[in-house]
Protein backbone atom coordinates (compact mmCIF):
# COMPACT_ATOMS: atom_id res chain seq x y z
CA UNK A 1 0.00 0.00 0.00
CA UNK A 2 3.19 2.73 0.85
CA UNK A 3 4.42 1.31 -2.80
CA UNK A 4 1.46 2.61 -4.34
CA UNK A 5 0.94 5.83 -2.68
CA UNK A 6 4.21 6.72 -3.14
CA UNK A 7 4.05 5.73 -7.08
CA UNK A 8 0.67 8.12 -7.18
CA UNK A 9 2.08 10.71 -5.22
CA UNK A 10 6.13 11.11 -8.09
CA UNK A 11 3.39 10.19 -10.52
CA UNK A 12 1.24 13.69 -10.04
CA UNK A 13 3.91 15.45 -9.20
CA UNK A 14 5.26 14.63 -12.86
CA UNK A 15 1.99 15.59 -14.41
CA UNK A 16 2.33 18.67 -12.62
CA UNK A 17 5.65 19.60 -14.28
CA UNK A 18 4.96 18.73 -17.77
CA UNK A 19 1.50 20.73 -16.96
CA UNK A 20 3.96 23.64 -15.76
CA UNK A 21 5.90 22.91 -18.52
CA UNK A 22 3.44 23.18 -21.54
CA UNK A 23 2.03 26.26 -19.96
CA UNK A 24 5.43 28.12 -20.03
CA UNK A 25 6.22 26.98 -23.47
CA UNK A 26 2.88 27.81 -24.85
CA UNK A 27 2.67 31.43 -23.45
CA UNK A 28 6.24 32.23 -24.46
CA UNK A 29 7.38 34.10 -27.51
CA UNK A 30 8.61 32.30 -30.02
CA UNK A 31 12.22 32.79 -30.77
CA UNK A 32 13.95 34.79 -34.36
CA UNK A 33 14.71 32.56 -36.79
CA UNK A 34 17.06 33.54 -39.06
CA UNK A 35 16.98 31.63 -42.27
CA UNK A 36 18.98 31.19 -45.80
CA UNK A 37 18.11 30.00 -49.38
CA UNK A 38 19.86 30.02 -52.10
CA UNK A 39 19.39 30.75 -56.38
CA UNK A 40 20.33 27.44 -57.22
CA UNK A 41 18.75 27.41 -60.80
CA UNK A 42 16.05 30.26 -62.92
CA UNK A 43 13.38 28.91 -64.90
CA UNK A 44 12.09 30.22 -68.46
CA UNK A 45 9.37 31.96 -66.49
CA UNK A 46 12.05 34.32 -64.62
CA UNK A 47 11.50 31.94 -61.57
CA UNK A 48 13.89 31.13 -58.86
CA UNK A 49 14.69 27.77 -57.85
CA UNK A 50 15.96 27.74 -54.34
CA UNK A 51 17.89 25.68 -52.03
CA UNK A 52 15.77 24.20 -48.79
CA UNK A 53 16.14 27.07 -46.14
CA UNK A 54 19.23 26.83 -43.73
CA UNK A 55 18.10 28.26 -40.34
CA UNK A 56 20.21 30.00 -37.92
CA UNK A 57 19.59 31.46 -34.30
CA UNK A 58 21.08 34.91 -35.09
CA UNK A 59 21.31 37.38 -38.06
CA UNK A 60 25.25 36.94 -37.46
CA UNK A 61 25.04 33.35 -38.00
CA UNK A 62 23.10 33.18 -41.39
CA UNK A 63 24.87 36.47 -42.51
CA UNK A 64 28.43 34.23 -42.16
CA UNK A 65 27.04 30.93 -43.98
CA UNK A 66 25.43 33.29 -47.09
CA UNK A 67 29.06 34.40 -47.22
CA UNK A 68 30.70 31.59 -46.86
CA UNK A 69 32.43 33.12 -43.81
CA UNK A 70 33.63 36.01 -45.83
CA UNK A 71 31.08 38.22 -43.82
CA UNK A 72 31.71 37.64 -39.76
CA UNK A 73 29.78 39.77 -37.35
CA UNK A 74 29.33 39.98 -33.76
CA UNK A 75 26.25 37.79 -32.30
CA UNK A 76 24.22 40.95 -31.07
CA UNK A 77 24.72 42.47 -34.85
CA UNK A 78 21.00 43.05 -36.34
CA UNK A 79 19.86 43.53 -39.41
CA UNK A 80 18.87 46.69 -38.75
CA UNK A 81 22.30 47.36 -38.00
CA UNK A 82 23.47 46.96 -41.54
CA UNK A 83 22.77 50.84 -42.17
CA UNK A 84 25.69 51.61 -39.82
CA UNK A 85 27.64 49.01 -41.59
CA UNK A 86 28.66 50.16 -45.25
CA UNK A 87 31.03 48.35 -45.65
CA UNK A 88 29.62 45.02 -44.83
CA UNK A 89 26.53 46.22 -46.43
CA UNK A 90 28.56 46.75 -49.37
CA UNK A 91 30.20 43.03 -49.54
CA UNK A 92 26.47 41.32 -48.79
CA UNK A 93 24.84 43.36 -51.73
CA UNK A 94 27.44 41.59 -53.95
CA UNK A 95 25.79 37.44 -53.22
CA UNK A 96 22.44 38.50 -51.43
CA UNK A 97 19.63 40.12 -53.28
CA UNK A 98 17.53 40.46 -49.99
CA UNK A 99 16.80 39.70 -46.95
CA UNK A 100 13.26 39.68 -45.76
CA UNK A 101 11.82 40.42 -42.19
CA UNK A 102 8.59 39.49 -40.50
CA UNK A 103 8.75 42.82 -38.56
CA UNK A 104 9.42 46.57 -39.30
CA UNK A 105 12.71 48.06 -39.56
CA UNK A 106 14.41 44.79 -39.94
CA UNK A 107 13.26 43.40 -36.74
CA UNK A 108 12.20 39.63 -35.82
CA UNK A 109 12.63 36.59 -37.96
CA UNK A 110 14.23 36.62 -41.76
CA UNK A 111 15.12 34.90 -44.36
CA UNK A 112 18.22 35.69 -46.80
CA UNK A 113 18.05 35.13 -50.77
CA UNK A 114 21.11 34.46 -52.03
CA UNK A 115 22.08 34.66 -55.96
CA UNK A 116 23.81 37.20 -58.49
CA UNK A 117 21.04 38.53 -60.97
CA UNK A 118 18.89 41.49 -59.99
CA UNK A 119 17.68 40.98 -64.03
CA UNK A 120 13.78 40.50 -62.83
CA UNK A 121 14.20 37.16 -61.38
CA UNK A 122 11.76 36.00 -58.56
CA UNK A 123 10.50 33.78 -56.21
CA UNK A 124 7.28 32.64 -54.48
CA UNK A 125 7.74 33.09 -50.96
CA UNK A 126 8.12 29.43 -49.40
CA UNK A 127 4.50 28.70 -47.30
CA UNK A 128 6.28 29.96 -43.46
CA UNK A 129 6.85 33.51 -45.59
CA UNK A 130 3.38 33.88 -47.22
CA UNK A 131 1.76 36.85 -46.04
CA UNK A 132 4.33 37.54 -43.32
CA UNK A 133 6.84 40.31 -45.01
CA UNK A 134 7.14 43.70 -43.37
CA UNK A 135 10.30 44.75 -43.96
CA UNK A 136 13.28 44.46 -46.76
CA UNK A 137 16.71 45.00 -46.67
CA UNK A 138 17.73 45.20 -50.58
CA UNK A 139 21.17 43.54 -51.55
CA UNK A 140 19.36 44.78 -55.61
CA UNK A 141 18.19 48.28 -56.06
CA UNK A 142 14.92 47.23 -55.84
CA UNK A 143 12.99 44.87 -54.56
CA UNK A 144 9.22 44.45 -55.91
CA UNK A 145 6.90 42.61 -53.16
CA UNK A 146 3.53 41.11 -55.27
CA UNK A 147 0.33 40.24 -53.87
CA UNK A 148 0.18 36.99 -55.33
CA UNK A 149 2.58 34.43 -56.61
CA UNK A 150 3.95 34.52 -59.82
CA UNK A 151 4.62 38.52 -59.53
CA UNK A 152 0.80 38.54 -60.00
CA UNK A 153 -1.57 41.04 -58.47
CA UNK A 154 -0.54 44.63 -57.13
CA UNK A 155 3.00 45.29 -56.15
CA UNK A 156 5.13 48.01 -53.86
CA UNK A 157 8.77 48.35 -54.36
CA UNK A 158 11.25 48.96 -51.60
CA UNK A 159 14.28 50.94 -53.32
CA UNK A 160 18.10 51.69 -52.41
CA UNK A 161 20.67 49.31 -51.98
CA UNK A 162 22.07 48.47 -49.13
CA UNK A 163 19.64 49.61 -46.43
CA UNK A 164 16.25 48.09 -45.20
CA UNK A 165 13.19 49.52 -46.05
CA UNK A 166 9.38 48.84 -44.54
CA UNK A 167 7.10 47.45 -47.21
CA UNK A 168 4.47 49.82 -48.51
CA UNK A 169 1.52 49.48 -46.33
CA UNK A 170 -0.49 48.02 -49.24
CA UNK A 171 1.85 44.94 -48.93
CA UNK A 172 2.68 45.02 -45.65
CA UNK A 173 2.38 41.21 -44.39
CA UNK A 174 0.77 40.00 -48.09
CA UNK A 175 3.42 39.28 -50.33
CA UNK A 176 3.10 35.79 -52.03
CA UNK A 177 6.42 36.56 -54.64
CA UNK A 178 9.29 39.06 -54.20
CA UNK A 179 11.38 40.01 -57.69
CA UNK A 180 14.79 41.70 -58.06
CA UNK A 181 15.97 44.51 -60.27
CA UNK A 182 18.63 46.45 -60.81
CA UNK A 183 16.56 49.59 -61.65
Amino acid sequence: MFGSKRTIAVLFMVVVAVLAGVGTAAGAEPADEHCVVEVIDQLDTGEFVLSDPVCFGTFAEAAWFASSGAVALDSDVTPADLAHLPVIAGVLSTFTLGVHYDGYSGGGSSISVVGSSCSGGYWNTLPAWDNRISSTWNGCYRVKHHDYPAMGGAYRSTVGTGSVHNVPSALDNKAESISYWSS
